[in-house]
């Protein structure tokens, strides 16, 4: 480094030092920044000295553009100059104009000087490197990249200003706490008891921050927020059971503290006065009611948390507004369970539509004969559901359900093609079920060429279709505001028709794309000399009944696959069963999305983790070797020319 520039950086260092941290001695202050700006000018003399000495054009280029960039720097000084209280003072601006005008000023200068700085550090590197002969183009070169880093240090400083004026955070970072969605902003706003949201966070902490955004989008009549410190309220926190930070209490109702007894008192103790409220407090006074969640203190422990937020906070906000609902699954006839294990086909499974109700509300349970569905339908079922029984019922079963049904109840019935289901001896008990419903399942399983998922890469995917085509109802809102994006996912479907005397108001809801065929003998071609033709086939009725005392719904898919693990895996389907779900209870007014940021889980069939491994294995050390060569024959080509 030339003593030129060791001079301009000793004169801005004292110039920050003058400015910055002598601020309130005046004296002293006036001292050292006179000190630092002439230590600057004679950084100036100094390059024109040496722009004098030099003999060499390459030199002499370089100091000449060294001096430019000290003048660029001294500009910047007489930018700052315009920021300093004594100049702002004599503009007697407006508070609006101060603001502006400081604004523009304090941003341009940083940048102004880093344009100045960095370019004149570099090419005096280049002198100092090289202090007999220079080339031009070295010179330019290094200015020029002198100028790209300081543009790229700039970009800070504008940046920062809008972002502290604006108040806005930009993370760049994967990591994004859900934001609530429009179930979670349907719940609130139907909420008749009003509930308290308190945070037990220090307020300054990160997390604390994350989960003031989440709920300032639902804060309102409904819910009120507030972030506190557990140690700067030991009473609220113990007379709501919280230790320490970490906890997210919601509460409906209002609480006491005055029945909190001080951690100081001796609960032994005569005590008299406020706190011997809690011996005579009213019995019959309702208590609040109380749901907690933990959230860990620390942002990388709490993003797991915070990523799905608000699928936990819809489902304490469910249960505080409209209580715990029940339902029961049929089992006994071979239907689709959560207790096969992990051996289990994922198209037999419904693990996922377990935890899905229980984030709704639901209290699941299981119904067979030996817990009474012979007889009738336990009182406190909320929804009872059949889910691709392959075994026959027995009467008895099924007049419970329609009982069930009659009386008022919902019906959640999802039956699979005859042809994959135990052949029966006479006649099937559920087929006058659905006959007193309205509907009846059609022969052979729908298959398609188009609009279908490839799984097994054989004429098996045939029968995986997708579709789009969902009716205006309440059971499909969700999905019917968003079918361009979200498809339902039916694999081996079978097809429904309406009977001709039913009484009942029916909607087929849900209905295939019109290529699909019913494929009569399962081979996956399409044969119309064997009676198979392409239209488009009801999948899903939604079913209206009873009288004003006791009115029902019921729902009835002739796809089970609809709801196992295999099909909630896709997010349409999730959404068809909370709005299925909701409108089968009655609420079809909390029906909407819940929002979640967690990782989806990438799963590789055998023939894909086949071919990636080649891929990288083989395909990229070949493809480098490709370039290589075709690089080295360019070369050569450009050298014999």
């Amino acid at each position: 480094m030339s003593l030129s520039a060791l001079a301009y950086l000793v004169g801005m260092v004292g110039l920050f030092i003058g400015q910055r941290l002598l601020a309130g001695h005046d004296s002293m202050q006036t001292m050292v920044s006179l000190a630092g700006l002439g230590a600057v000018l004679a950084s100036v003399v100094l390059r024109l000295r040496g722009l004098r000495a030099a003999t060499d054009e390459g030199q002499r280029f370089g100091h000449r553009v060294a001096t430019s960039c000290l003048v660029v720097g001294l500009g910047a000084l007489v930018m700052y100059v315009a920021t300093t209280e004594m100049v702002v003072r004599g503009l007697m601006l407006d508070a609006q104009g101060e603001d502006r005008w400081l604004g523009v000023w304090r941003s341009l200068w940083p940048i102004v000087w880093l344009l100045g700085t960095v370019p004149m550090l570099v090419v005096d590197y280049a002198i100092v490197s090289s202090p007999v002969m220079m080339p031009l183009r070295r010179i330019r070169d290094m200015a020029g990249h002198g100028i790209v880093a300081a543009l790229g240090v700039a970009l800070v400083f504008p940046l920062n200003f809008i972002a502290a004026k604006e108040h806005h955070t930009w993370d760049l970072a994967y990591f994004k706490t859900a934001q609530p969605g429009t179930a979670t902003v349907a719940i609130v706003s139907s909420l008749e008891v009003p509930v308290h949201v308190r945070i037990f966070m220090p307020p300054s902490s990160e997390v604390a921050q994350e989960l003031q955004r989440y709920f300032a989008q639902i804060e309102g009549p409904n819910v009120t927020v507030e972030v506190i410190d557990q140690a700067a309220e030991p009473r609220l926190a113990k007379a709501l059971s919280v230790r320490d930070n970490g906890v997210i209490t919601i509460t409906q109702g209002e609480v006491d503290l005055d029945d909190v007894i001080p951690e100081d008192v001796d609960a032994k103790a005569d005590v008299k006065g406020d706190d011997a409220k809690a011996d005579t407090a009213d019995p019959s006074k309702p208590k609040p009611v109380t749901r907690t969640l933990k959230v860990a203190t620390d942002l990388e422990k709490a993003k797991r948390t915070l990523k799905k937020l608000d699928g936990e906070v819809q489902t304490i906000l469910r249960e505080l507004g409209h209580g715990e609902r029940v339902a029961y699954f049929t089992t006994g006839h071979g239907e689709l369970s959560w207790d096969g294990g992990s051996q289990a086909a994922m198209d037999r499974q419904t693990t996922a539509l377990k935890s899905r109700l229980k984030q709704l509300g639901f209290k699941v349970k299981t119904l067979g004969i030996a817990e009474g569905l012979a007889v009738e339908v336990p009182k406190d079922a909320d929804l009872v559901a059949v889910l691709g029984p392959m075994k026959q019922f027995q009467q008895g079963e099924v007049d419970a359900l329609r009982a069930h049904v009659d009386s008022g109840g919902s019906l959640l019935l999802a039956l699979e093609p005859a042809i994959g289901r135990e052949q029966l001896v006479g006649t099937d008990p559920m087929d006058g079920l659905l006959a007193y419903l309205g509907v009846e399942m059609g022969d052979g399983v729908l298959a398609s060429e188009q609009g279908i998922v490839p799984l097994s890469h054989n004429k098996l995917d045939r029968l995986n279709l997708v579709t789009n085509s969902f009716t205006q109802h309440p059971s499909t809102a969700t999905l019917g505001d968003r079918a361009e994006k979200n498809v339902l996912f039916t694999p081996a479907a079978g097809f429904l028709e309406e009977v001709d005397e039913h009484s009942h108001k029916l909607t087929f809801t849900v209905r295939t794309l019109a290529v699909v065929w019913a494929d009569l003998d399962l081979d996956g071609e399409y044969e119309p000399d064997a009676g198979e033709s392409k239209s488009a086939r009801n999948l899903v009725a939604a079913i209206e009944g009873g009288s004003d005392g006791a009115p029902w719904r019921a729902m009835v898919t002739s796809d089970a696959s609809i709801f196992s693990d295999l099909g909630i895996g896709n997010l349409g389907n999730q959404r068809f069963a909370d709005d299925g779900i909701n409108w089968l209870i009655g609420a079809e007014a909390l029906s909407g999305t819940t929002e979640t940021e967690e990782d989806v889980k990438i799963e590789h069939t055998k023939e894909g983790q086949t071919t990636w491994f080649y891929m990288t294995v083989l395909g990229i050390p070949f493809g480098v070797l490709l370039l290589g060569g075709i690089r080295m024959r360019l070369r050569r080509r450009g050298g014999a020319r």
